[in-house]
Parts: C-alpha cells; sequence; structure tokens
C-alpha cells in the first residue's frame, strides 16, 4: 500500500508447507530483494524438519521502530538485520550479547518470549571462513580496507583472536582513526591508519598475510583501485566480503597476481549457521545451506 514502509517479499514460489504451527523468521534491510538469506534459511528448516519458513521484509528507515515492535506483536521468532539498520536497531533491543555490543551492530534478533535479544554473527562467521582456509589470524598482519560497521564487527574478532597488527586503511582516515581508537585496549593488537591510496605502497604489504575488502567497491563491477598486490607473500589471502557469481575485480586482479582468493560467501554462510541455531537451538545443517547458497547466487 501506498504510504508504507514495511513489505514482505513474497517468494517466487511456496518453499514449505505453511500451516497453523508456522513460526516465521525475517529479515529486515533496504534493499532486500537481492537478500539471498531465505534460500539458505529455508532449506535449512526443511532439512531439519522444521515448521519454520525465512521471509526478507523491505524495512524503511523511518519504520524501524514499529518493525521492531513487529518482532514481539507478531510473535516471530526472531529476524536478521542487514543495511542500513545493523546500528541503529540497537536503540531499539533489550539485550545485547557482548559480541554486538563491542561492534555497535546487531545482524541477528531473537524474540525471547517478548524480551528481544541481539547479536552479531559477521565475525565469527569471518573466522569461520578463514578456519575454512587453514588460516588462523593469531599473530598474523592484516589489512583491512574501509571503516564501516563490516571492518568494526572484523576488527573485533581479529583483536580477539590474537592478530598481531590490523591496518585500517580508509578514503576519510580520521574514520579509521575513531575506530583504531575504540578498539586500541580491547586486547594487544597493534591498530595503525592510513589514507586509502597507500594500498599502492608496497612496503605496507611486505609481512601482511590477509586483505579484506570491506568496502561495496566492485558489487557492480566497478573497478578497484590500484593496488600493489605482488608486494604481498605468496600466501596472502586476498578477501572480498562482497559475493556474486562472478569474482569482482578486486579479487580478478589478486588472482591475476597468483594469490589466493576468496568471496564473501562461506562469510554469509556461516554467520546465517550461527544466527539460525540462536533461532532453533539446534546444530545448522552447514552442507544444505552451502549448496542452497551457490544455487540462489547462480540463479
Amino acid at each position: 500500500m501506498r504510504g508504507e514502509g514495511i513489505y514482505a517479499i513474497a517468494p517466487a514460489m511456496p518453499t514449505q508447507l505453511i500451516s497453523g504451527q508456522t513460526r516465521v523468521v525475517g529479515i529486515f534491510g533496504d534493499p532486500i530483494a537481492h537478500t539471498r538469506s531465505p534460500a539458505m534459511h529455508n532449506a535449512a528448516f526443511r532439512a531439519r524438519n522444521l515448521l519454520y519458513i525465512y521471509v526478507p521484509f523491505l524495512v524503511r528507515s523511518a519504520d524501524l521502530p514499529r518493525a521492531v515492535q513487529s518482532i514481539r506483536t507478531l510473535n516471530l521468532v526472531g529476524v536478521n538485520v542487514t543495511v542500513p539498520h545493523k546500528e541503529r536497531i540497537i536503540r531499539y533491543l533489550d539485550v545485547l550479547s557482548a559480541e554486538a555490543d563491542l561492534c555497535g551492530a546487531v545482524n541477528t534478533v531473537v524474540n525471547r518470549n517478548g524480551t528481544l535479544f541481539g547479536d552479531n554473527t559477521d565475525g565469527r562467521g569471518f573466522l569461520l571462513s578463514l578456519q575454512e582456509r587453514s588460516l588462523s589470524p593469531r599473530k598474523r598482519e592484516v589489512v583491512l580496507i574501509g571503516a564501516g560497521g563490516a571492518t568494526r564487527a572484523l576488527l573485533v574478532s581479529l583483536i580477539r583472536a590474537g592478530s598481531a597488527r590490523v591496518t585500517i586503511v580508509n578514503r576519510t582516515r580520521a574514520k579509521a582513526q575513531a575506530l583504531a581508537k575504540a578498539y586500541q585496549s580491547l586486547g594487544k593488537t597493534q591498530l595503525a591508519t592510513f589514507p586509502l591510496d597507500t594500498i599502492r605502497d608496497s612496503t605496507l604489504l611486505q609481512n601482511v598475510s590477509l586483505v579484506v575488502n570491506c568496502t561495496p567497491v566492485g558489487l557492480h563491477g566497478e573497478e578497484f583501485l590500484p593496488f600493489a598486490y605482488t608486494a604481498t607473500p605468496r600466501d596472502c589471502l586476498f578477501y572480498d566480503l562482497l559475493y556474486r557469481p562472478e569474482l569482482t575485480p578486486f579479487l580478478q586482479q589478486a588472482q591475476a597476481a597468483r594469490r589466493p582468493i576468496m568471496d564473501g560467501r562461506r562469510m554469509l554462510l556461516h554467520q546465517g549457521a550461527l544466527a539460525f541455531s540462536l533461532w532453533t537451538r539446534i546444530p545448522a545443517p552447514l552442507t544444505v545451506m552451502a549448496r542452497a547458497l551457490n544455487r540462489a547466487l547462480c540463479s
């Protein structure tokens, strides 16, 4: 209806049988039509024989307070939260996990009998995806490109994991410096900041084990800034939090430099699996979710 800012995006076809016992989980975001999370989670619910369904909701910023209240009113099991609501939603929740409190952002909400609990599974999902590549960030040097909410979640997890040094490069250096100042006392990790154009500087990258693009640059195929890819060690992993059927320009150039690469779909998978367990209190069927996610990305 015109004038309304909260919409349920109907799936193209029914994903499972709906009954009077069906429980509803959702995702709040704007935009939301691109999300692959429904395919992943609905496949997981079917695999575990759960009477749950996952629905995307288009929530305008002005309507976020009402949308959060609807979790209680409609007795939703919970929701995922994506841009642009991850930070602002905190003020409308009752309880936060330590992780969400540190990150200042929430990507998963659980309705506990009317009490709304907010958590952030992004950083843990990121670390789990690194484990699949047998890469531990402990005592390693890492470069994070960007200084937004995604960077904050990864920074908290990297510090907790014992990274030796994390360098944040960002177009606006002051924003990167604010992040470093906020988290410097969290652990023993050395934090450094540089303006974005220093990614061309080979001396910055000589001992780096991991470079992560935390920006949206490349989502629509736009070129990434010049980067000294070959200045990194041969085994330095280039990780783009973006995911799409084809490689982003950032990963294309890293691959051309014969460096290992990884996109964001495994992080998406693992953060989703963690959210699934928060809602259902049972282990997520990871293989099923991965298969459904890959199908959705290629459709």
